[in-house]
């Protein structure tokens, strides 16, 4: 009695381009998507536009067992020079929403945190001010408990909505994400920031933008202006600044190909024009080790490493 033959699989991308509500790019360049302005291609870049296709995604991701990342704004990512397999995606469309009810204000995961806390204060809701300088998305911010001058994301978040890696949505308190220095419970974990809702305070609209303004004079003042990087490389050690040690081990200005310790700040790498991964690794390999053999203080990444590059810097330990 003849049999049908098994069917073959689908090929990702086929599961991919049959939902609605998802734009696939093969080959996406992900020095585009980053601020270090280094990375090769993407195996496929996704731009989520609804709840239901985020979904739907995360679906195919585990059916098909694909290697999947969610991007920000790639603010404080490193890329592989030989791209990334799987599916990077990016939150959009529906996930861009901003409600405002009293001094509630909802946000999609997908907005820009700088230009929510501008918003913000301009219609005189205030506590966002600090983080008016911090190069993330709002998801982003939650998910890695941001801070800036004193203020962290924790202080002004009410709860945020999650979607796991299963699929599974759910909503949580600040308290419950259990925010650290630069981390909550969700590094690693795959879990999705889809949406945030802080509580704020009125204030005075003219104070809150002068105030904006004066930290980012002060931010920007300590940073390399007019090239590429991904600010702070390291998180800053209990009791002192990753900087200071940086600079203390004579650092500042050593260079890899085309990528440089800057001279300005010593935490701080920056791309003087095609620079690659591998360039910005061996510099923080050099960082750690410097560090480490002076101080006996090991140095810890802020910025990700995606990739095989986490590997390399673990294997180098």
């Amino acid at each position: 009695m003849p049999t049908t033959p098994p069917r073959a699989p689908r090929a990702p991308i086929d599961a991919l381009a049959d939902i609605a509500g998802l734009e696939v790019r093969p080959r996406e360049v992900l020095a585009r998507h980053s601020t270090f302005r280094i990375g090769g291609p993407a195996e496929w870049f996704a731009l989520v536009k609804t709840a239901a296709a985020l979904g739907r995604l995360l679906a195919v991701v585990r059916e098909l067992d694909v290697p999947f990342l969610i991007l920000g704004l790639g603010s404080n990512i490193l890329f592989p020079d030989d791209g990334l397999p799987g599916v990077v995606a990016r939150l959009g469309g529906d996930f861009g929403r901003l409600e405002i009810a009293g001094t509630r204000v909802t946000a999609g995961a997908a907005l820009s945190l700088p230009q929510v806390a501008r918003n913000l204060a301009a219609r005189g809701l205030v506590g966002l001010e600090a983080l008016a300088g911090f190069p993330s998305t709002v998801g982003g911010a939650v998910y890695m408990n941001a801070g800036c001058y004193g203020t962290e994301i924790r202080d002004v978040l009410a709860s945020a909505a999650l979607v796991d890696p299963d699929g599974r949505q759910r909503r949580v308190t600040a308290d419950e994400l259990e925010p650290g220095y630069r981390e909550t419970n969700l590094r690693d974990t795959g879990t999705i920031v889809v949406e945030a809702v802080f509580e704020l305070r009125r204030g005075d609209a003219a104070a809150a933008l002068a105030r904006i303004d004066e930290l980012n004079r002060k931010r920007w003042q300590s940073l390399p202006a007019g090239v590429a990087n991904a600010g702070s490389i390291f998180r800053n050690p209990p009791g002192d600044y990753a900087g200071r040690l940086v600079d203390a081990c004579g650092l500042k200005g050593t260079a890899r190909g085309a990528a440089r310790i800057s001279a300005r700040h010593g935490n701080v790498i920056v791309n003087e024009g095609g620079a690659r991964a591998g360039d910005v690794l061996a510099l923080m390999l050099e960082m750690r080790r410097a560090v480490r053999e002076r101080f006996a203080v090991e140095l810890v990444p802020e910025v990700v490493l995606a990739g095989e590059l986490g590997h390399r810097w673990r294997a180098a330990a």
